[in-house]
């Protein structure tokens, strides 16, 4: 239908005008102005220059659009842009997992009705104050020590002092394989083992430095295949959720 998105990805959504029939690309930021989703919002042809109405965004979470832009890269065979996409997207999958469970869960999930959005902001900025600088292998770290630890906090105050433990604990440092596997639940123990063998780390620093490695399809069809299966997996298992999930899942709550 005309008007309707196309193609939406991260960066870009797509749309064919309804005046002139061109087929036009807009960059979220650049000439939309945010990142969305967008439910519906005028546009301007770049053609020619009409508004028209553009609506269904879709809601994935950022890190689903840069792995779904994986699929055009593996075609053209453009291996070296696959390879830096999973990687970080597999960093926003990290960032995303100490959100969901130091913030979303606890604001949306405990009987606090009254959170305050003051108290949201600035744990959210103490939480980003303690991440801002982990690159993958810290950010995995986090998820990594805070299932062993079982650090999920319930509400807010309990949020505020286990967001503490991430500085004051090093939470971004490795964590002995031993540890691991005295971890009771067997399905969360293995999870967290493969997450430790990732290979998509290691394969992003080799592109992108200074050796620029060019590496074969098979290499990039085990990491967006294989490990981007466990990133799945993790996420229901753990679980790893967005603040409109959480939102969501808390209005079913109150409306039973």
């Amino acid at each position: 239908m005309v008007g309707n998105i196309q193609n939406p990805d991260y960066e870009t959504v797509s749309a064919v005008c309804e005046h002139c029939g061109s087929f036009c690309v807009f960059n979220r930021i650049d000439d939309i102005g945010e990142p969305g989703p967008y439910s519906g919002r005028p546009v301007t042809c770049h053609v020619c220059g009409e508004n028209f109405w553009i609506h269904g965004d879709i809601i994935n979470p950022a890190y689903e659009l840069l792995i779904s832009s994986v699929h055009g890269h593996l075609e053209t065979k453009r291996y070296m842009q696959c390879v830096a996409i999973l990687g970080q997207a597999w960093e926003m999958f990290f960032s995303l997992f100490a959100y969901s469970n130091y913030l979303y869960r606890p604001f949306f999930t405990s009987l606090e009705l009254g959170h305050s959005v003051e108290h949201f902001d600035r744990l959210s900025s103490q939480l980003y104050g303690a991440t801002r600088q982990y690159t993958f292998n810290p950010l995995r770290n986090v998820l990594i020590n805070t299932v062993i630890e079982r650090v999920h906090p319930q509400t807010l105050q309990e949020s505020e002092a286990a967001i503490c433990r991430i500085v004051n604990e090093n939470f971004g440092k490795d964590r002995k394989k031993a540890d691991i596997e005295e971890f009771p639940n067997a399905q969360v123990r293995d999870l967290l083992k493969q997450l430790q063998q990732l290979t998509i780390a290691d394969l992003r620093n080799n592109v992108v430095h200074q050796a620029a490695y060019r590496p074969k399809r098979a290499e990039v069809i085990k990491c967006f295949e294989e490990e981007i299966d466990l990133l799945y997996n993790a996420k229901h298992s753990l679980p790893v959720y967005t603040f409109e999930y959480w939102r969501f899942k808390s209005g079913q709550r109150r409306r039973a």
